[in-house]
């Protein structure tokens, strides 16, 4: 009988897999992550303001895009929280955000005439 007993619970703990509390939670270390990496504005001194590159905004995206599909994944593990879907909802909304700066931003940094050259 103990050894039925331990072997069920070897079963039950080793094949459980990842909770949907667990994704969420590395969801939110991603989009944490993201944030205080590319997604971080820098001051130039020379013009006195914050600046970003396209490049800062699509790593930026990677990363809230990465968040997002743990967030999904964690969705389907059945996590049905309020404050997971506003995260979840959150999330969704600042990457769209990024996704028409970033395509705002390539268009002005492509040149202004067709070839580079001004007629």
């Amino acid at each position: 009988m103990p050894r039925l007993s331990l072997g069920l619970w070897l079963v039950l703990v080793f094949a459980c897999g990842e909770s949907p509390r667990e994704v969420y939670t590395q969801g939110m270390k991603a989009e944490g992550e993201a944030e205080r990496g590319p997604c971080k504005l820098v001051f130039d001194p020379q013009i006195g303001q914050n600046v970003i590159s396209g490049d800062q905004i699509q790593s930026c995206l990677k990363g809230q895009e990465e968040a997002l599909a743990l967030y999904d994944k964690a969705s389907a593990l059945g996590l049905k929280d309020l404050d997971f879907e506003r995260t979840r909802e959150r999330a969704r909304e600042r990457a769209k955000r990024l996704q028409g700066m970033l395509t705002t931003l390539r268009e002005l940094e492509q040149p202004e005439y067709p070839g580079g050259k001004a007629p």
